[in-house]
C-alpha cells in the first residue's frame, strides 16, 4: 500500500484513531463514485478472487442508488454513477471493499482510477508538508 496508509488508517482528517473517511458514507452527503473504469475493475476483481463478480455485488447504478439514499443529493445525480455499494450492516456505511478490521481497502492493489486518483485536502497537505 502507499505511504499515506498510516495517515488514512489511523489519523484520517487529523482525527486520532479515525479511519478511511473517503471509503465511508457516514451521515453526510457523499458518494464513492463515479467509477468510470468499472468494467475493467470487475475483471481485475474477478481474477483476484477467482470467480466472476457481478456488477450488483460491488456497485449501485443510478436507479438503485437514488432509491436507496433518497435524502442524499449526491445520490440523486445520475452523473455520479456507477458508485461503490456500501455495507449497510455497518454503522459508518463503508464501501463493500473496505476492510474495517485492518482499516484499509481490501482491493487497494487493483482499485479503480477514482480511488487511485483521490486525495482529500488533509492528505494532500500532509504529503506536501512531509516531502
Amino acid at each position: 500500500m502507499g505511504n499515506h496508509c498510516n495517515i488514512c488508517s489511523f489519523n484520517c482528517w487529523g482525527r486520532k484513531d479515525y479511519d478511511g473517511s473517503c471509503c465511508h458514507l457516514e451521515d453526510r452527503d457523499f458518494i464513492i463514485g463515479r467509477i468510470d473504469d468499472w468494467e475493467e475493475f470487475l475483471v481485475r476483481l474477478s481474477n483476484k478472487i477467482g470467480r466472476t463478480v457481478e456488477f450488483k455485488e460491488v456497485f449501485y447504478d443510478f436507479d438503485e442508488g437514488s432509491k436507496k439514499f433518497p435524502n442524499k443529493p449526491s445520490f440523486q445525480d445520475p452523473r455520479n454513477f456507477p458508485c461503490f455499494r456500501v455495507d449497510e450492516e455497518k454503522k459508518r456505511l463503508p464501501c463493500v471493499n473496505y476492510n474495517s478490521a485492518i482499516r484499509a481497502c481490501g482491493v487497494y492493489d487493483i482499485r479503480p482510477n477514482t480511488c487511485r486518483d483521490y486525495f482529500c485536502d488533509h492528505l494532500t497537505r500532509e504529503i506536501m508538508m512531509n516531502s
